[in-house]
Parts: C-alpha cells; sequence; structure tokens
C-alpha cells in the first residue's frame, strides 16, 4: 500500500503546471481561472441543478423520484466513460514514466492502482461539479431524509469509479489479447469506435432530460415495453442503488451500491496481476518504429520558404498526431451530425422547405439568428477546438525550437494563428454556406455573418495563443496531456462562452425586446469585434514576444 500511495503522489505532481515567478502573470491566471468557473462551471452546475429539479419534481407525482436522479446520473456516468477511456489508455501504456517505473520492483496491481488514481483525478473535476448540482436540485425539488445527505456524500465520491474501472478493464483486455494497437493510433481507432457510440446514446439521453417529467415518463414506463433507464441500469448498475439510496434514504441500497464499486475495484486491479504488464511487453514488441537513414531524409527533403515549411509544420502535427487530430481537427468538422441528430429528434418541422417558408415569411429574424449565432457559434468552435490554446504547448520538449530557427517570433505566432483560423473557419462554413443557400436567405445577411465570423474566430485564436504563451504546459507525457492537463484550454474556452454567452443575450435582448434594427445590431457587433481584436493584438505586440523569450527550455 506504501508503494502505491509514493506513486500515486509523484505522478499526480508531475501533472501539475509550473508556477510563474512574475506576480502580474500570476494574478492574471487567478482572474482568469475566476472566469473559467463562472462561464463553464457555474453554468454546467446550474443545467444540471435545474434539469434534476424539473424531473424530480415531477415525476414525484408518480412516486418514483429516483428516475429523475438515476437519468441525470447515467448522463455524468457516460460522460465519464466518454472522456475517461483515452485518459487511461495514455496513462497505463503511453505516459512516459512508465519506463522509469518499470524496472522497478513494483506489483502490476500496484502501478495499475496508482494510474487509476490519477486518472480519477484528472478525469473527474467537471463530474464532482456535475454530481453536487444534480444533488442540489434534488434536494430541493424533495424532502430527504439524513441517509440521503448521508448517501450524497459517497455519490460525490465515488460515482466515476465503474465507468473509469470500465475503461481500464477494456484497456487491459484490447492491449493483452490483440495485437493491431502497436502505438496510439491503434487506440485511436478503438476510441473512435467506441466514443462513435457513446455520443449517439449521450445524445438521446440527452434529448430525453431535455424534455419534460411527463414526457420522459411516458417513454420510459408506457412505452417500448423496454426502457432506457433499464438497459442503462444494467451497464451502469451502481446508478439504480444510489439513485434509490438517495431518493429513499436506503441503506441496503447504499451498501450495494459501495460493494458493487469494491468490486469492480478488485477485478480491475486483479486483471491488472494476470494480463497488465504482458499487454505492456506487447506493446513494446509490436511497437519498434522504423527508422530512416540521413541520405534517404534529405533526399525526400524539398526547399520552401519559411512561412510554408512552418504552416505545414504544424498542419502535420495536428492531422498526423492522434490525441490532436481526434481533439482538435475532427470537431471542426462532425458538428453537423450532432445539430442534425437533434433536428431529427425535436417535434417541429425543421425541413428545408419549412425553413424555406420561414425565412420567407420572416427573413430579419433569420437574419438576425444567423449573424449573431455565426459570431457566438464561432467563438465558441474556435476555443472548443483548442488549436491555438495549446499551440505553444504542443511544442512540448522541442520548445526550443521557436527560438533557434531562422523565423521570427511574430511570423511563427500568426502561422500558429492562421492554422487555427482556417480550419475553424472551413469546418464552419463548408456546412453553413450551403445550408444559407438552399434555404435561400439573403445574401447581404450572409455576407455580413461571414465578416463577423472571421473577426470572432481571428480573436478567439489570438486569445488563446496568447493566454497559452503566459504558462505553457512544455512537460507532458503524452499528448492527451496538452489538452487534458492544460489550463490554457480551459481558460481560452472559459473566456469564449462568457463573451459569447454576453453577446447572445444582449443582442437577443435588443433585437426582440427594444426592437433595435438588425442593421445596428450588425454594427455594434463589429465595432464589439474590432475592439477585441486590437486589444489582444496590443496585448500580442506588447507581451507575448518577451513571454516566449522568456519561458525556460525544456
Amino acid at each position: 500500500m506504501s508503494t502505491y500511495i509514493a506513486l500515486t503522489k509523484s505522478f499526480i505532481k508531475s501533472l501539475q503546471m509550473s508556477k510563474s515567478s512574475d506576480k502580474r502573470t500570476r494574478i492574471t491566471m487567478k482572474v482568469v481561472v475566476a472566469v473559467v468557473v463562472l462561464f463553464i462551471f457555474v453554468p454546467v452546475a446550474i443545467f444540471c441543478a435545474l434539469m434534476t429539479y424539473g424531473l424530480v419534481d415531477g415525476l414525484s407525482y408518480f412516486h418514483i423520484e429516483d428516475l429523475g436522479v438515476a437519468m441525470v446520473f447515467h448522463m455524468i456516468c457516460l460522460f465519464s466513460l466518454f472522456f475517461g477511456f483515452n485518459v487511461i489508455f495514455s496513462e497505463l501504456y503511453f505516459s512516459s514514466d512508465i519506463e522509469f517505473v518499470r524496472p522497478w520492483p513494483v506489483k502490476a496491481w500496484e502501478l495499475v492502482a496508482a494510474k487509476f488514481t490519477v486518472s480519477y483525478y484528472v478525469d473527474n473535476a467537471m463530474q464532482v461539479f456535475m454530481v453536487i448540482a444534480s444533488l442540489v436540485g434534488f434536494f430541493f425539488a424533495a424532502k430527504p431524509g439524513v441517509m440521503s445527505y448521508v448517501s450524497s456524500v459517497f455519490a460525490i465520491v465515488t460515482l466515476p469509479i465503474l465507468p473509469l474501472c470500465y475503461c481500464g478493464i477494456l484497456s487491459m483486455i484490447v492491449m493483452r489479447f490483440t495485437k493491431f494497437v502497436k502505438n496510439k493510433e491503434g487506440v485511436q481507432r478503438i476510441t473512435a469506435v467506441v466514443l462513435a457510440f457513446l455520443i449517439l446514446v449521450f445524445v438521446i439521453l440527452f434529448r430525453v432530460l431535455a424534455s419534460s417529467a411527463e414526457d420522459a415518463v411516458h417513454f420510459f414506463v408506457t412505452e417500448t415495453n423496454s426502457p432506457f433507464v433499464e438497459y442503462m441500469n444494467r451497464i451502469f448498475p451502481t446508478v439504480h442503488f444510489i439513485s434509490k439510496a438517495i431518493a429513499y434514504g436506503s441503506v441496503t441500497d447504499l451498501l450495494i451500491y459501495l460493494l458493487i464499486n469494491v468490486v469492480a475495484v478488485s477485478l480491475m486491479l486483479l486483471l491488472s496481476e494476470l494480463v497488465y504488464f504482458k499487454g505492456f511487453e506487447n506493446l513494446v514488441a509490436n511497437g519498434k518504429a522504423k527508422t530512416r537513414g540521413l541520405s534517404q531524409l534529405l533526399e525526400s527533403s524539398t526547399m520552401t520558404t519559411p512561412f510554408k515549411a512552418y504552416f505545414i509544420k504544424e498542419l502535420r502535427i495536428l492531422v498526423r498526431t492522434p490525441s490532436f487530430f481526434t481533439n482538435c481537427v475532427i470537431p471542426n468538422f462532425i458538428w453537423p451530425v450532432f445539430i442534425l441528430i437533434i433536428l431529427k429528434m425535436q417535434t417541429y418541422d425543421a425541413s428545408l422547405p419549412a425553413l424555406r417558408v420561414y425565412n420567407l415569411n420572416y427573413p430579419k429574424t433569420v437574419g438576425f439568428f444567423l449573424i449573431v449565432g455565426a459570431v457566438v457559434f464561432s467563438l465558441i468552435m474556435s476555443s472548443l477546438n483548442s488549436i491555438a490554446s495549446n499551440s505553444i504547448s504542443r511544442e512540448g520538449k522541442h520548445f526550443q525550437f521557436m527560438k533557434y530557427i531562422p523565423v521570427s517570433y511574430d511570423t511563427q505566432w500568426d502561422i500558429k494563428v492562421l492554422v487555427s483560423f482556417l480550419l475553424t473557419f472551413i469546418g464552419i462554413w463548408m456546412y453553413l454556406l450551403p445550408a444559407c443557400i438552399l434555404i435561400h436567405i439573403n445574401f447581404i445577411y450572409v455576407l455580413v455573418a461571414i465578416m463577423l465570423s472571421i473577426l470572432s474566430i481571428t480573436f478567439s485564436s489570438y486569445m488563446g495563443i496568447y493566454l497559452d504563451s503566459i504558462q505553457p504546459k512544455l512537460v507532458w507525457d503524452d499528448e492527451l496531456s496538452v489538452l487534458r492537463e492544460n489550463t490554457n484550454v480551459a481558460l481560452s474556452m472559459g473566456i469564449a462562452l462568457g463573451i459569447s454567452m454576453a453577446i447572445g443575450a444582449v443582442c437577443y435582448a435588443f433585437f426582440a425586446f427594444l426592437k433595435v434594427r438588425l442593421l445596428l445590431v450588425s454594427l455594434a457587433l463589429f465595432v464589439l469585434l474590432a475592439l477585441l481584436n486590437l486589444f489582444v493584438l496590443w496585448r500580442t505586440a506588447k507581451n507575448g514576444k518577451r513571454h516566449i523569450a522568456e519561458q525556460e527550455e525544456m
């Protein structure tokens, strides 16, 4: 046990970003962290609380309050499974510290237990907020007893354990009994299939949760004779028991819940003793990379301009690195899939003919939603893909490459922004522009939306790289750590979400309630985004190069 504790402390400490010695930088980071909490964690918490309150309040009429808690908890478990699989797979098999720990007299279960704890630590921040908020919603909707509060404490701490155990068990089985995972690209193939299924289930469940409590009861109880929650309870049996323990204060259900978690962890650790090291040895044996000699490298090289060479280098890193490709590139091009799924689940007619008719009757309303939606969506997507906000952190141990190549900091900075801009802009408008044409939206509205979208993406991209330059995460074990453990990604996303929410709310209030003309709303957005761009460009010119020059080499 002492070995497990020592390993866990060491692994968790290695996740922490280096602290800046500059007082102004530390203050800035604290302010931005507060923005992240305010505009990411708080909205998610409020959403979960209101959803749980509505479900429990409506379902209490049917005396099945536990069903409301269960539906939200299933969503959280899917969230854990969705984000935990890649984390655990990378921690168990592709973390660089394993090479140093492997020769030590460490048992397989101790190493796996430590890595599992680290994954739980990394993966559990958002889930804790979601669970606490859901429980707050439940307590306002119901009148629980003392045991309900006790059960809630256990739920907050232990709810993600079973989904993460699934991830750990699946990872070890795949690595031990298959040979097609020779590197991280093999992991991405498995992840793509698993996550595609999980996303579909998540969207369906989210749609059900968004409906009214009565509709949920009708869907789950009176229809299909095979309720969705029943199937989810088979996948996550802990949710069934902890929901009853919280809703009805059942001690028996709480004990069964804890027992299932203990059994799940025990099975995972027992399996690790049997297959973990063998799976790791298979990875080493099958993962020998082919190397090319110096003459072959020179023959395959061509001379080009520094700008083009650096641009291609940035694109290749994003496209050829599985974690970056999956998390930074793919989201820009698959978002219409989720939009279509959600639209298909709606009760109203969202077909092209219906949208054309609506546009014909209310052209200014459609123009408003297009223009404001383009701004909000551009801000969110350019921060969500994190291409800019981890652009310096991506350099990692090769950070000194930025300092010594014959390319100015300004040029490198602009190229990184250009890559972020192009992938985001193309990903948005390659779908949105044809949709506007098919719906017959006024060309002027489309042109204004495109121009505002350009300003939005430019601002968000420059802001992201500026934040990453202040305190980049240059020490990381695998590429996924740059995304999951880099606070700059969350900071950029929080600021973009905050600005987006403010723009959307204010513009809607002026247009819908104060009846301000769409032309004036558009002009105000132009001025606002222009000022935001000038501000971030000024901060970049003033401090950007200094941040890079003063950053210590790895």
